[in-house]
């Protein structure tokens, strides 16, 4: 699917943490697994979050009809990658439990790719998507300095 360019850059990092989903999914060493996604997470996981909380989700309430459920789904299941992400950098954790963070990982980024973007991309318009491509591009500048 093509993709605007205000989700462009965002789905572009979704392919890595599809890989890092599937990675973790069918790991057999935990502990390289867990430091495999702590680095992935740190790089960059944790700032993709920033900006779809910081700016996408804002400006689609503001440009556009926000999907309340939707918004709600983006925002737990965010919580609960940014727990397992605390709870693996806490400690070794067992091959069940990064097992089951790929798992979560992968359906939420399929999530995200499938019915979210499609929803912001429809509720925003040409110009809404025109702003909110602009919004990203100086938030990934001013975040990744």
């Amino acid at each position: 699917m093509r993709r605007s360019e205000a989700l462009r850059s965002l789905s572009r990092e979704h392919h890595q943490a599809l890989s890092i989903g599937r990675d973790l999914s069918r790991a057999n060493d935990a502990g390289a697994a867990a430091e495999s996604f702590l680095e992935f997470w740190k790089r960059d996981g944790a700032l993709h979050f920033r900006l779809e909380e910081e700016v996408l989700l804002p400006y689609w309430a503001v440009l556009g009809i926000v999907h309340a459920e939707a918004a709600a789904r983006l925002a737990r299941e965010h919580l609960q990658l940014r727990t397992a992400a605390l709870r693996v950098a806490q400690g070794t954790p067992s091959l069940a439990v990064v097992r089951q963070l790929g798992e979560q990982l992968t359906a939420h980024v399929r999530f995200e790719e499938r019915e979210l973007f499609p929803l912001i991309e429809a509720s925003l318009g040409a110009a809404g998507l025109e702003r909110l491509a602009r919004a990203v591009a100086d938030a990934e500048e001013n975040l990744h300095a």
